[in-house]
């Protein structure tokens, strides 16, 4: 018994030995500032830029750019990256770097990567969408399988033309039925709770922009109750964006309401409009008003009957 508790005490002295002295492959990584770049561009056209990269690693690391295009997929919030697009020529045709090619960069030292984006002559009027990748091994000799990283820049580039920001509204809703006040405090300040609105909206166009615009409430005779903004994140072609807005009331609401959205383009004309109606009861403040009435009313009957007032009358 003994020597086999001899065994398992080398044998685990020895395992803590062999790996204290294992050396551990050193972590790669990046930090790359913008994380995107818009321009827009006539055909013939060219813009630039600089791309700032900075070394966080524990050691000097081998960068090489890469380019990439992209697509979005329909339907959804992603994105797909591939090697080359469909078309003649596509973003990544268009796009030079400074330097061009692969370059070290030291531990924590960071290094400016200048990129022009030329559109050609027949550049197709609507989105082009590429990714500057940039791909950092390190560069010790360990005996181990080098570890890499790769951080990237999405490029959106609009060449202009007819109708290039489309869509629509494919749903747009919210609550059915507002019972007004839930506590005490808001009773008493006459306060209704934010009223929520969800919509998405598609994509239809052939650029991507940020889906602006506005939801109006009127009330059951049509007077305006409210307004409140929609502000979306950036919707590329064939994207669906899903919106939330919260409409923050002033005083009770009694009756039916109607919801308006409208989304308009970049340069304010109206896209799409979709509008939803709901209804609102202030139950709880009637039921507190009505209890108040109760009391006051027992109180005067209490009253009533306990107290007898006599009046007399001198001839």
């Amino acid at each position: 018994m003994p020597n086999k508790y001899l065994k398992l005490f080398i044998g685990l002295v020895f395992f803590v030995f062999l790996f204290s002295f294992q050396k551990v492959e050193a972590d790669v990584g990046f930090e790359i500032q913008p994380i995107k770049v818009k321009h827009t561009l006539n055909a013939g056209e060219s813009a630039s830029g600089i791309i700032s990269l900075i070394n966080k690693s524990d050691e000097a690391v081998e960068v090489e750019p890469v380019l990439r295009d992209f697509v979005p997929m329909a339907g959804t919030i992603s994105i797909q990256f591939i090697e080359r697009a469909p078309g003649v020529t596509t973003v990544i045709d268009w796009i030079t770097l400074e330097p061009a090619g692969s370059f070290i960069l030291e531990r924590g030292k960071s290094k400016d990567i200048s990129y022009t984006i030329q559109a050609p002559a027949n550049a197709e009027p609507g989105g082009h969408f590429g990714t500057i990748f940039f791909k950092g091994t390190g560069l010790k000799d360990t005996g181990q399988l080098k570890i890499s990283t790769q951080v990237g820049t999405l490029v959106f580039a609009t060449v202009p033309g007819p109708n290039l920001q489309k869509g629509k509204i494919s749903d747009f809703s919210g609550p059915k039925f507002i019972l007004g006040p839930k506590n005490i405090r808001d009773i008493l300040k006459r306060k209704t709770p934010a009223v929520n609105f969800s919509l998405k909206f598609e994509n239809t166009g052939t650029v991507h922009f940020e889906p602006k615009g506005s939801i109006k409430i009127t009330n059951m005779f049509g007077r305006e109750a409210g307004e409140t903004a929609i502000a979306g994140q950036i919707a590329l072609p064939g994207w669906v964006r899903e919106i939330n807005s919260d409409w923050v009331p002033k005083g009770l609401l009694f009756g039916q309401y109607k919801a308006k959205a409208k989304i308009i383009d970049g340069e304010g004309n109206e896209l799409t409009t979709e509008e939803i109606s709901f209804f609102t009861f202030p139950l709880w403040f009637v039921l507190a008003f009505a209890a108040a009435a109760a009391i006051i009313f027992f109180i005067i009957k209490f009253l009533k009957k306990r107290i007898k007032i006599s009046v007399s009358i001198n001839k």
